[in-house]
């Protein structure tokens, strides 16, 4: 159905706070990532998912190491290589993936997920993300970074994409916009990289999937950053 259909048909509603996401319309495999910008007529609102979107999906068991602490808890590094300046940066994740999705040749996949996921495919974990930017803008001196620039925006339970019904809400999305004149919260091309543990208390554990959003193609994403530095380079 074309969108301009689509958002006329929606207008026959009688509800007064009508609202309608675009999630509703990718049935059950992973929902769309959309941005923050809306089209619509009246009460009736369509949600616009990003140009591009890529995704990563990964498994942390007993054999993966944490990254750092964070509250006291195990946390794990996620790296995104941007190759050009955007206007607005979305990151999700959901956990479990479950038969949600699985990995297309245009996704990042952890060595192993395919068989930690068959060992226990609902094991999930309550995901809380912190997205970062790092002292790097220059894909050569990915392996070689050490440094946050600036943290842009963390999340816990913000997910708004996906009608979670496996259990109560606990995937997590940020909507990042940059702010040219404020150079700490810009979106310039460079190193990002996404922190992530559990809200809840105990550790860390389970498949997840981490969906970043952008207006452009070629954003990068893995787990290590001599692995990134070979993509990028």
């Amino acid at each position: 159905m074309k969108l301009k259909t689509l958002v006329g048909a929606l207008l026959f509603c009688s509800s007064s706070a009508f609202a309608f996401s675009f999630s509703s319309l990718t049935g059950d495999s992973l929902p769309s990532l959309t941005s923050s910008r809306s089209e619509g007529v009246g009460i009736a609102s369509v949600a616009i998912p990003y140009a591009n979107s890529v995704n990563y999906f990964g498994y942390i068991d007993k054999d993966s190491k944490p990254s750092a602490k964070v509250n006291g808890k195990d946390a794990y590094y996620l790296y995104m290589w941007v190759p050009a300046a955007l206007d607005e940066l979305g990151v999700r994740m959901i956990s479990p993936v479950g038969n949600l999705a699985e990995p297309s040749k245009e996704d990042f996949v952890q060595k192993g997920y395919e068989g930690k996921l068959k060992k226990d495919s609902e094991k999930w974990f309550d995901t809380w993300i912190r997205v970062e930017r790092m002292n790097v803008f220059s894909p050569e001196k990915i392996k070689k970074a050490n440094k946050v620039f600036s943290v842009l925006d963390k999340d816990d339970d913000g997910d708004d994409t996906y009608e979670e019904e496996r259990h109560a809400k606990y995937n997590s999305l940020v909507r990042i916009k940059t702010q040219a004149n404020k150079p700490q919260k810009a979106l310039t091309r460079g190193l990002y990289r996404v922190v992530f543990t559990t809200y809840k208390r105990g550790n860390v554990g389970g498949s997840f999937v981490a969906t970043v959003g952008t207006n452009i193609p070629g954003v990068k994403m893995s787990t290590s950053l001599s692995e990134l530095h070979k993509m990028v380079n």
